[in-house]
């Protein structure tokens, strides 16, 4: 847990409720969680969806089981944008407790589906949902914790989304063999209504906000389009984007390849085949998201505006050579090792990103710009690659193939993390003139 030090103070009234932003940032943590086991547990039910109405499922193919994870995430990133500029007006620990309920109600929603035009449906409500949530969580949490910790504080945010896709992945196979997919859909649903509840005992840290709640001002027009024609902004939103890309196929279509390839396509050991793919990824993104945002933090106090984002390109060029190998091994044992190794670096960029891209803009512009920032990872990466790679695969007749062309772009976004830096570290400079004069 990193050091507090917060930017600002919390405003005091009388009365009951939550201040510490230790326990803020874990609660925040444990909502990501359940974010991501809610948007994440339809991975290893893609099977279970692909069986005959008959048998219990919905008779989709893959392009379409494809498309319920584009419908989640463009209407998530279309959001993004208009309620991350809310976040930057109103209070947001009110915004997060809306779209928490929201996402989890259609969660349940998606149990009740009886056709393609309905889990879709379900499946597009949920990013509404979620769209509310991370600009606003991940602003408050930079609004309490300063520069030099802001990664690491971020990290601990993002644990929560590292813990949560794994618990997704594994809860969805487990609970989907024993008990049917639509039970999964139901079972995660429920504990995200309670947690609304609680964020609305959250006391809004107006101090640190260069706008205020009651004044209610966000950037103005004028200055957002300055702001997001910035190099650095510019680089950090393309790096993100080629990162996700990666990310949201693996994690979508990962379980199905290892069922195909490594246990012959019986889906009768969907709840093995997702607990192995959990054992691997949970324990490997948690020590790489620490590990990552940990080294953003070291190497950004000697390189300022350079550091965090040298931390994302090792990540992502290291992972490329285990992705590609593991994809290609002729053994599971092989594959799961070369996974391991190769999530632990991918996840590296997870904590250093929402902080580089802080870093580069002001604090009452935090929120519009993270909003900006998943609409576009989420329109143009973690939305449209399990498609892609999906389409991929039917055309050649090979999923590996499709996942071995997302490392290319995985690698693009390596050198988009390089080609941030020199627009990040004239902001650092700037900054520092600025206090010092």
């Amino acid at each position: 847990m990193p050091r507090v030090q917060s930017e600002g103070g919390a405003s005091h009234r009388p009365g009951f409720g939550i201040e510490s932003p230790v326990i803020i940032l874990v609660l925040l943590a444990v909502i990501n969680f359940f974010n991501y086991v809610d948007r994440l547990i339809i991975g290893p039910l893609v099977p279970l969806l692909q069986k005959p109405v008959a048998d219990g499922g919905l008779g989709l193919d893959l392009v379409q089981c494809g498309l319920l994870g584009f419908a989640f995430m463009f209407v998530h990133s279309v959001g993004s944008v208009p309620l991350g500029m809310l976040a930057d007006r109103f209070p947001r620990a009110k915004l997060i407790s809306c779209g928490v309920a929201l996402w989890s109600l259609a969660t349940a929603a998606a149990g009740l589906a009886r056709s393609f035009a309905q889990i879709f449906m379900a499946r597009a409500s949920i990013g509404i949902g979620e769209a509310t949530y991370a600009p606003a969580a991940s602003a408050m949490i930079s609004d309490r914790f300063k520069p030099g910790v802001r990664a690491r504080a971020l990290g601990v945010f993002q644990l929560g989304s590292v813990v949560g896709g794994a618990a997704g992945i594994v809860l969805g196979g487990i609970i989907g063999a024993r008990f049917g997919w639509r039970s999964a859909f139901f079972v995660v649903g429920v504990p995200g209504l309670v947690l609304a509840a609680i964020m609305l005992f959250i006391r809004e840290d107006t101090a640190s906000r260069a706008s205020s709640l009651d004044s209610h001002r966000g950037p103005t027009w004028s200055e957002a389009k300055v702001l997001m024609r910035s190099p650095g902004l510019i680089w950090i939103n393309v790096t993100g984007i080629l990162v996700t890309f990666f990310t949201g196929a693996l994690l979508f279509l990962g379980p199905t390849f290892i069922l195909e390839y490594y246990y012959d396509g019986n889906d009768k050991l969907l709840g093995v085949v997702s607990s192995s793919f959990g054992a691997i990824a949970l324990p490997a993104s948690i020590a790489g998201t620490i590990m990552g945002s940990y080294v953003g933090d070291r190497l950004e106090r000697k390189r300022p505006g350079a550091g965090r984002l040298l931390a994302i390109a090792i990540g992502a060029l290291a992972t490329i050579p285990c992705a590609i190998l593991g994809f290609n091994s002729s053994s599971r044992e092989g594959l799961f090792l070369l996974l391991a190794i190769g999530v632990f670096f991918n996840v590296w960029y997870i904590g250093p990103v929402l902080a580089a891209l802080h870093d580069v803009v002001p604090a009452h512009f935090r929120g519009t710009a993270t909003g900006m920032y998943f609409f576009l990872i989420h329109l143009l990466g973690d939305g449209v690659s399990p498609t892609v790679v999906a389409w991929v695969a039917k055309t050649t007749g090979s999923l590996r193939v499709g996942l071995v062309g997302s490392t290319l772009v995985l690698a693009l976004g390596g050198l988009g993390a390089l080609a941030a830096i020199p627009g990040s570290r004239r902001v650092a400079e700037l900054k520092a003139r600025a206090s010092a004069g």
